[in-house]
């Protein structure tokens, strides 16, 4: 099982929505936290389909609060497990108003026992380490996230990938990269599933990079490969022959009185659109997915000193 955070930016931006959609279907979390979504809730909660989830949760943008999104699925759940909770995380963005979300997250472990894990975007770093260029935060401002995360009783789970999940450009065209989101545990959790562990991803469309959280292994068992779904692409209008082809394949499958043949037809009528897409297109997410590994090898190039370029091109 695994859930992913990500601060996107805004959903206003069809192409954030684009790469949002994209995320949930290669990594297919459990659970995807969306926070700065910068739109109202009735828009946030109707990605819900698009992103293949039966059920979500919003918060609206309003004046200072950013607003949040939560999907998930109604199945979701730990099979035979004991019960223990799950939080997502938004820190203050600011600094003044920081220590309401320590005083939350003190509250929220103060009022169950449970075994508990909470992550996400807490706006706050734990060393000075994590901070990388100019703005170096103050030692009072990080002290008091550290006070947070003793007196909760956390610890860090560290992570795999860059070092930094956001970076911003300043005055001069000088940048800082900062390891804002993370996800802490306490010792019992961590007890529960010892090979959790967090990943740094990358993406485009935001200065924030998403994190994933997996805390179950994989099954080992071996079986049959899952036939690859057949998805429509809506790329394909686009193409000025797409529609006579279309049209003649359908023909071409021959007809169809019952609901076998009519299955038989839909079938040879997507194996033959998968095919003419490669011949057209090319394969549109194996190129995605490597131009997702190139941008990552470019943001951890340990001479980088901001986007570059070819990262831009990307």
């Amino acid at each position: 099982m695994s859930c992913i955070t990500w601060n996107c930016r805004g959903l206003g931006n069809a192409a954030t929505v684009k790469e949002l959609r994209e995320i949930a279907k290669k990594f297919a979390p459990t659970v995807l936290c969306v926070v700065e979504t910068q739109v109202n809730k009735a828009r946030v909660e109707g990605l819900k389909g698009t992103l293949d989830y039966d059920n979500a949760f919003a918060v609206s943008y309003s004046g200072r609060s950013e607003g949040l999104g939560l999907y998930w699925n109604k199945n979701t759940k730990e099979n035979g497990g004991e019960p223990w909770r799950f939080t997502c995380v938004y820190g203050e963005a600011q600094i003044a108003e920081r220590h309401k979300t320590w005083d939350m997250l003190k509250f929220i472990k103060a009022s169950s026992p449970l075994p508990w894990v909470c992550m996400g975007d807490f706006n706050e770093v734990l060393h000075r380490s994590e901070h990388d260029g100019v703005q170096e935060r103050s030692h009072a401002q990080i002290a008091g996230f550290r006070e947070m995360v003793d007196v909760c009783g956390l610890y860090d789970l560290g992570f795999e990938g860059r070092n930094w999940t956001f970076e911003k450009k300043v005055a001069g065209g000088s940048y800082y990269q900062v390891r804002l989101h993370r996800a802490l545990t306490t010792t019992d959790w961590c007890t529960r599933f010892p090979m959790a562990r967090v990943t740094h991803l990358t993406a485009a469309a935001s200065d924030h990079d998403p994190i994933m959280l997996r805390w179950q292994q994989v099954s080992g068992r071996k079986g049959r490969k899952k036939k690859k779904m057949f998805r429509y692409e809506m790329i394909w209008e686009a193409h000025d022959q797409f529609f006579s082809m279309l049209a003649r394949t359908w023909l071409d499958a021959g007809e169809a009185r019952t609901v076998k043949e009519l299955q038989e037809k839909l079938a040879s009528v997507s194996g033959s659109l998968s095919e003419w897409s490669v011949n057209s297109f090319g394969n549109v997410r194996r190129e995605l997915k490597n131009l997702y590994a190139e941008l990552e090898q470019l943001r951890a190039d340990t001479m980088r000193v901001g986007p570059s370029h070819a990262e831009i091109k990307v």
